[in-house]
Protein backbone atom coordinates (compact mmCIF):
# COMPACT_ATOMS: atom_id res chain seq x y z
CA UNK A 1 0.00 0.00 0.00
CA UNK A 2 1.39 3.40 -0.95
CA UNK A 3 1.73 6.18 1.64
CA UNK A 4 -0.79 8.24 -0.36
CA UNK A 5 -3.57 5.71 -0.01
CA UNK A 6 -4.00 5.98 3.79
CA UNK A 7 -3.96 9.78 3.44
CA UNK A 8 -6.68 9.68 0.77
CA UNK A 9 -8.68 7.20 2.84
CA UNK A 10 -8.39 9.47 5.86
CA UNK A 11 -9.68 12.47 3.86
CA UNK A 12 -12.49 10.40 2.42
CA UNK A 13 -13.58 9.27 5.89
CA UNK A 14 -13.13 12.76 7.37
CA UNK A 15 -15.26 14.33 4.65
CA UNK A 16 -17.82 11.53 4.76
CA UNK A 17 -17.44 10.61 1.11
CA UNK A 18 -18.21 7.10 -0.03
CA UNK A 19 -15.43 5.27 -1.96
CA UNK A 20 -17.27 5.73 -5.26
CA UNK A 21 -18.12 9.33 -4.36
CA UNK A 22 -14.45 10.01 -3.74
CA UNK A 23 -13.49 8.89 -7.23
CA UNK A 24 -16.46 10.74 -8.70
CA UNK A 25 -15.50 14.02 -7.06
CA UNK A 26 -11.90 13.78 -8.31
CA UNK A 27 -13.22 13.02 -11.79
CA UNK A 28 -15.66 15.96 -11.70
CA UNK A 29 -13.10 18.40 -10.31
CA UNK A 30 -10.47 17.27 -12.81
CA UNK A 31 -12.74 17.62 -15.82
CA UNK A 32 -13.90 21.03 -14.59
CA UNK A 33 -10.25 22.06 -14.10
CA UNK A 34 -9.42 21.10 -17.69
CA UNK A 35 -12.45 23.06 -18.95
CA UNK A 36 -11.52 26.16 -16.97
CA UNK A 37 -7.90 26.08 -18.14
CA UNK A 38 -9.03 25.64 -21.74
CA UNK A 39 -11.29 28.67 -21.26
CA UNK A 40 -8.32 30.70 -20.04
CA UNK A 41 -6.40 29.77 -23.19
CA UNK A 42 -9.40 30.29 -25.49
CA UNK A 43 -10.45 33.68 -24.11
CA UNK A 44 -6.88 34.92 -24.12
CA UNK A 45 -6.46 33.86 -27.74
CA UNK A 46 -9.82 35.31 -28.76
CA UNK A 47 -9.00 38.60 -27.01
CA UNK A 48 -6.02 39.01 -29.34
CA UNK A 49 -8.37 38.91 -32.33
CA UNK A 50 -11.03 41.30 -31.08
CA UNK A 51 -11.66 44.34 -33.21
CA UNK A 52 -12.65 46.56 -30.28
CA UNK A 53 -10.24 47.17 -27.37
CA UNK A 54 -13.06 47.09 -24.80
CA UNK A 55 -13.95 43.58 -25.98
CA UNK A 56 -10.30 42.56 -25.58
CA UNK A 57 -10.32 43.86 -22.03
CA UNK A 58 -13.56 42.03 -21.16
CA UNK A 59 -12.32 38.72 -22.56
CA UNK A 60 -9.04 39.06 -20.67
CA UNK A 61 -10.98 39.77 -17.46
CA UNK A 62 -13.14 36.71 -18.10
CA UNK A 63 -9.94 34.68 -18.68
CA UNK A 64 -8.63 35.91 -15.30
CA UNK A 65 -11.89 34.77 -13.64
CA UNK A 66 -11.51 31.36 -15.27
CA UNK A 67 -7.89 31.13 -14.04
CA UNK A 68 -9.11 31.87 -10.50
CA UNK A 69 -11.69 29.08 -10.84
CA UNK A 70 -8.94 26.69 -11.96
CA UNK A 71 -6.92 27.61 -8.85
CA UNK A 72 -9.90 26.77 -6.61
CA UNK A 73 -10.38 23.47 -8.40
CA UNK A 74 -6.68 22.59 -8.22
CA UNK A 75 -6.72 23.20 -4.46
CA UNK A 76 -9.70 20.86 -4.03
CA UNK A 77 -8.16 18.20 -6.27
CA UNK A 78 -4.95 18.16 -4.24
CA UNK A 79 -6.91 18.26 -0.98
CA UNK A 80 -8.61 15.00 -2.05
CA UNK A 81 -5.23 13.50 -2.95
CA UNK A 82 -5.68 13.74 -6.70
CA UNK A 83 -3.14 15.07 -9.14
CA UNK A 84 -3.67 18.10 -11.33
CA UNK A 85 -4.59 16.87 -14.82
CA UNK A 86 -2.68 17.87 -17.92
CA UNK A 87 -4.61 20.25 -20.13
CA UNK A 88 -4.62 19.30 -23.81
CA UNK A 89 -3.96 22.18 -26.17
CA UNK A 90 -6.78 23.10 -28.48
CA UNK A 91 -5.88 23.81 -32.08
CA UNK A 92 -5.98 27.51 -32.97
CA UNK A 93 -8.80 28.64 -35.19
CA UNK A 94 -9.16 31.54 -37.58
CA UNK A 95 -12.44 33.39 -37.33
CA UNK A 96 -13.68 36.93 -37.11
CA UNK A 97 -14.57 38.62 -33.80
CA UNK A 98 -18.26 37.78 -34.09
CA UNK A 99 -17.57 34.09 -34.76
CA UNK A 100 -15.21 33.87 -31.79
CA UNK A 101 -17.81 35.43 -29.52
CA UNK A 102 -20.53 33.13 -30.84
CA UNK A 103 -18.34 30.07 -30.16
CA UNK A 104 -17.55 31.40 -26.66
CA UNK A 105 -21.23 31.93 -25.90
CA UNK A 106 -22.13 28.41 -27.02
CA UNK A 107 -19.31 26.93 -24.96
CA UNK A 108 -20.48 28.84 -21.86
CA UNK A 109 -24.03 27.52 -22.41
CA UNK A 110 -22.84 23.92 -22.57
CA UNK A 111 -20.64 24.33 -19.51
CA UNK A 112 -23.50 25.85 -17.51
CA UNK A 113 -25.63 22.76 -18.08
CA UNK A 114 -22.74 20.50 -17.02
CA UNK A 115 -22.09 22.60 -13.92
CA UNK A 116 -25.71 22.24 -12.79
CA UNK A 117 -25.50 18.45 -13.09
CA UNK A 118 -22.18 18.36 -11.25
CA UNK A 119 -23.47 20.59 -8.43
CA UNK A 120 -26.50 18.38 -7.96
CA UNK A 121 -24.44 15.17 -7.93
CA UNK A 122 -22.18 16.51 -5.16
CA UNK A 123 -24.63 18.55 -3.08
CA UNK A 124 -25.47 15.79 -0.57
CA UNK A 125 -22.01 14.36 0.11
CA UNK A 126 -19.85 17.45 -0.43
CA UNK A 127 -21.84 20.66 0.05
CA UNK A 128 -18.67 22.81 0.17
CA UNK A 129 -17.55 21.52 -3.24
CA UNK A 130 -21.07 22.04 -4.59
CA UNK A 131 -20.99 25.61 -3.23
CA UNK A 132 -17.69 26.26 -5.04
CA UNK A 133 -19.19 24.93 -8.27
CA UNK A 134 -22.18 27.19 -7.68
CA UNK A 135 -19.88 30.23 -7.45
CA UNK A 136 -18.26 29.13 -10.73
CA UNK A 137 -21.75 28.75 -12.23
CA UNK A 138 -22.73 32.27 -11.12
CA UNK A 139 -19.59 33.69 -12.73
CA UNK A 140 -20.39 31.68 -15.84
CA UNK A 141 -23.85 33.26 -15.99
CA UNK A 142 -22.28 36.71 -15.77
CA UNK A 143 -19.74 35.78 -18.47
CA UNK A 144 -22.52 34.57 -20.76
CA UNK A 145 -24.33 37.86 -20.34
CA UNK A 146 -21.19 39.86 -21.09
CA UNK A 147 -20.34 37.74 -24.14
CA UNK A 148 -23.93 38.00 -25.38
CA UNK A 149 -23.74 41.79 -25.03
CA UNK A 150 -20.46 41.90 -26.99
CA UNK A 151 -21.94 39.62 -29.62
CA UNK A 152 -24.97 41.85 -30.13
CA UNK A 153 -22.82 44.97 -30.28
CA UNK A 154 -20.49 43.44 -32.85
CA UNK A 155 -23.23 42.12 -35.13
CA UNK A 156 -23.85 44.67 -37.90
CA UNK A 157 -27.36 43.27 -38.42
CA UNK A 158 -28.48 43.76 -34.82
CA UNK A 159 -30.53 46.77 -33.78
CA UNK A 160 -28.79 48.85 -31.14
CA UNK A 161 -30.93 49.96 -28.24
CA UNK A 162 -31.60 53.68 -28.20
Amino acid sequence: MTPEKPWRDWWRKFLGVSPNGYHDVIKILSSRYVEEMQHVERYTEHAEHMQYPQFREKLLRIAADEARHAEWLAAKITMFGGSIPKVPKEPPTTKNSWQYLLADLEDERQNSAELIEQMQSLRDELPDVAAMLERIYEDSQRHRSEIRDMLVRSDPQSIWPA
